[in-house]
């Protein structure tokens, strides 16, 4: 009976963690601008001349820009322009600066000098979700302009922060940041860790059963 019992339990596990699970979880990364949402700004801003600066969008969520240069910017056409104070910026990273937000659509525009000795020539944008998963894609630079990019999640996950590595040169400045479906977070649980919950359940019930039955009084 015992035997039956814990098979009956993981044929249950095994179906409730096909539904609850969907293998299509995704947070893709493309060229070019889609949606809009809330602008980041360049106001309120604390940390400019260093490798942390925060700043608000026009709806007052604060964001955090880090870098391992240090980090400056203003206002272009009312859109935040994050520069390098030393003009020889390669990397940024940027996310909520409350922990406990999330978003659905990340757009922003890396802008490529138009002079000799530097342009970068591709970047990789790498975008995180609430379980810290990595995703990552490599691009091609359009040298002395403009290179907009969209990071979109599906409805299973959120992006917690995105950030981008030149490679072969600097980059100007990223401007036009947008933020779009702020919302709260939570991690989901790994597929292994929704097995190890559910098979857990199933072997306390086993144990208990296999108590009970040897604590069963037997009458003559």
């Amino acid at each position: 009976m015992v035997k039956r019992t814990i098979l009956g339990g993981l044929a249950i596990s095994a179906a409730v963690m096909a539904f609850s699970v969907p293998a299509s979880a995704s947070i893709v990364i493309s060229q070019g601008a889609t949606g809009t949402g809330n602008n980041v700004l360049f106001q309120n801003v604390v940390g400019n001349g260093t490798t942390s600066l925060s700043t608000d969008t026009n709806q007052g969520d604060r964001v955090t820009f880090t870098s391992n240069e240090a980090l400056t910017g203003d206002n272009s056409s009312g859109q935040a322009r994050i520069s390098a104070v030393d003009g020889s910026l390669n990397n940024l990273e940027w996310h909520l600066s409350d922990p406990t937000l999330g978003y659905d659509l990340g757009v922003f525009n890396i802008n490529v000098p138009n002079q000799n000795g530097g342009p970068a020539t591709s970047v990789t944008v790498f975008a995180y979700d609430q379980n810290n998963t990595e995703f990552s894609q490599v691009f091609a630079l359009n040298s002395g302009g403009q290179n907009f990019f969209t990071v979109d999640s599906d409805d299973l996950q959120s992006i917690t922060s995105i950030r981008f590595v030149a490679t072969g040169g600097i980059v100007d400045d990223v401007r036009q940041v947008r933020i779009d479906g702020i919302t709260s977070i939570a991690a989901v649980p790994e597929l292994s860790t929704w097995a190890m919950m559910i098979l857990g359940f199933f072997g306390v019930g086993a144990m208990t059963y296999r108590q009970r039955k040897k604590m069963t009084p037997r009458f003559a």
